[in-house]
């Protein structure tokens, strides 16, 4: 009996999305309405700088957006994912899921 292959194409994982800092943002997104900054840098255990850099590519790419408001005469950002970072992230975890299959 002979089994169909799967497919395991790298091709199909969003570039946006795998690289391990910003699937740790969005994931942590995804478990809340809105998460802000610190909380979000000390969940993904990363820094300012580059927490920063990688909101804002995910910002372009449409799959979060980013609310700013001031605080007690400081300034705070709240993350929240989009419904597009919810389905790329959604449609992201079938893909690995099915690989991670045995």
């Amino acid at each position: 009996m002979k089994t169909k292959y799967k497919s395991f194409s790298h091709k199909r994982l969003d570039p946006i999305i795998h690289n391990r800092l910003r699937l740790a943002i969005l994931s942590s997104a995804a478990h809340s309405d809105e998460v802000d900054f610190m909380s979000l840098k000390k969940s993904v255990q990363t820094t300012d700088g580059n927490l920063h850099i990688q909101l804002k590519k995910l910002e372009e790419a449409g799959l979060i957006i980013m609310n700013k408001s001031v605080q007690q005469a400081r300034q705070q950002t709240n993350v929240a994912l989009t419904n597009k970072g919810y389905t790329a992230l959604t449609e992201y975890r079938e893909i690995i899921s099915g690989w991670l299959e045995i």
